[in-house]
């Protein structure tokens, strides 16, 4: 016969009445026992289903390693080996921040326009009329003058402010150019018949003066005007380039050997101490029309942490490095001296109440070297972002004729493509992303299909087990609170689950018993 399971349960009963039935409240210790063996075989194990993305899984459950788990385990600890290395050379290359170059040839489909700088002698564009009227008195002292009067006006401009040299002292641009035309850009191209326009419709001439040259400056962009009126719609690879972009003409007896720049338009001209020295020299005493060609280089860095580190000086106010520069060298000038630092091109927003300083101090190497390093916390050495340099080069000239009292010169189209050079990371983000996670499946068979179930299972899981639990708890986790002045009894609650095997049995015994008292 089987043998019967009981369960037993104790209970406290509260009651005021000594004789009354005492069957309130019940607390099951056997329940509590069996929900926490439940609990704790349905407890979640984290592990084993992180091994089991990757194929691990039977490393947690084996008691005991047999010869082939062995090598299997000694075959995973060199996979994990084999991954650490990939990864932490990927690592090294991409954290190391190199760039690779790509240089590009390329022909513009809508032509920028460039900014074209004339300097010429500051002594020689003098405005001779308003010096005789204004200083006359001065010149008459100066034993120079009965030789060569341009001598004498070196020695008077260094009595004069700044003011006055760039707007009295010297000629402005309407009388130094004859003409100054552009090919009309995209912004006015329908509202206009000829070919051709005024450069000043574009932009200002822009003046400037060092302690020697005054210069002119055609097609700055260096206010907020629209990109529209520096771009000309012109495909280079398929049209007829030979269009002058620019036609210049000056008079013959306001310049002397002036030197033409060519560079870009959203930086002002900075001349030699800003690193501007790719000029060209004509003699206009020779020639009288000169023809020209270019060609543009482009550089774009990378900013940090990239190794290029380039800064984009149109955060701090400036254009570039070298004008960030010039501006600290004038203010270190102006600080030390109370006086313009000969070299640096100065117009009208700078403060022209002032001289400019003794020569002797811009030609001290010493002295450059320890205001650039002061000027280092201002600007730093780190190139712009993006540059372009333009370089100049001659296509014809043709020789002066007498009578002739003009010099001209046109600037053509680049007959070559343009050079850009692009720096781009070594290895792209993305591209670090794809490598790690295909060395870690190369090496594991990890993938994202199998983590996103292993995720969902773990929460799936701990949702199923903080709910079992707070079923538990209130279920079988309820207090007694005893009350003075009441009186308590304990009973003894017992529960069997007898199978129906041993019931049949039970049933039948009497039966039996009866027969064989019969019989007897």
């Amino acid at each position: 016969m089987a043998s019967p399971q009981s369960t037993t349960a104790s209970s406290l009963t509260s009651t005021d009445n000594p004789e009354s039935p005492s069957s309130m409240i019940a607390i099951s210790t056997d329940d509590i026992n069996i929900h926490d063996k439940n609990d704790q075989s349905k407890k979640f194990k984290f592990f084993p289903h992180i091994f089991s993305c990757c194929g691990h899984q039977q490393l947690i459950y084996l008691k005991r390693l047999n010869s082939l788990d062995i090598i299997y385990a000694i075959g995973s600890f060199i996979a994990v080996l084999g991954c650490a290395w990939q990864l932490i050379d990927v690592s090294r290359i991409y954290f190391a921040y190199d760039t690779n170059v790509n240089v590009m040839f390329e022909r513009e489909t809508k032509v920028e326009i460039p900014a074209i700088t004339i300097c010429m002698d500051l002594f020689k564009v003098a405005n001779d009329e308003y010096i005789e009227e204004n200083y006359s008195n001065q010149l008459k002292h100066f034993a120079e003058n009965k030789v060569n009067k341009y001598s004498a006006y070196k020695k008077l401009f260094q009595n004069l402010t700044l003011y006055e040299l760039l707007n009295n002292a010297t000629y402005s641009s309407e009388k130094v150019f004859n003409k100054c035309r552009i090919i009309k850009p995209i912004a006015i191209e329908n509202n206009e018949t000829d070919d051709y326009i005024n450069c000043t419709f574009i932009s200002p001439i822009h003046e400037s003066l060092t302690d020697v040259k005054k210069c002119f400056s055609i097609g700055l962009q260096l206010n907020n005007q629209s990109d529209d009126y520096f771009y000309i719609d012109h495909d280079m690879t398929i049209r007829d380039n030979g269009f002058p972009l620019y036609q210049i003409s000056l008079f013959n007896k306001y310049i002397e050997s002036p030197m033409i720049l060519m560079h870009s338009r959203s930086i002002p001209f900075l001349g030699f101490i800003g690193g501007q020295t790719n000029v060209f020299r004509v003699n206009n005493t020779r020639s009288s029309f000169q023809l020209f060609n270019y060609f543009k280089t482009i550089n774009d860095l990378l900013e940090p942490p990239f190794k290029t580190d380039c800064r984009r000086y149109e955060e701090i106010g400036y254009k570039s490095l070298m004008h960030c520069m010039n501006r600290c060298k004038s203010n270190f000038f102006i600080r030390n001296f109370n006086g313009q630092h000969g070299d640096v091109p100065t117009d009208n927003s700078f403060d022209l109440n002032m001289y400019f300083a003794p020569s002797k101090f811009k030609e001290n190497k010493t002295l450059d070297k320890i205001m650039s390093n002061e000027c280092l916390t201002t600007c730093s050495k780190r190139q712009e972002c993006h540059s372009e340099f333009y370089t100049m080069s001659m296509m014809d000239d043709f020789e002066r004729k007498p009578m002739q009292n003009r010099y001209e010169f046109d600037v053509y189209f680049s007959s070559t493509a343009n050079t850009h050079y692009k720096h781009q990371p070594r290895m792209e983000l993305v591209e670090f992303i794809c490598f790690y996670a295909s060395t870690i499946s190369l090496w594991f068979g990890f993938s994202i299909i199998a983590f996103s179930r292993s995720v969902l299972h773990i929460i799936h899981q701990n949702a199923l087990a903080k709910r079992n639990s707070s079923v538990s708890t209130t279920k079988n986790d309820k207090s007694v609170t005893i009350l003075p002045g009441r009186r308590y009894s304990q009973t003894v609650e017992m529960s069997y689950h007898i199978s129906k095997a041993a019931l049949e049995i039970d049933l039948k015994k009497p039966e039996t018993e009866q027969r064989v008292q019969e019989k007897k």
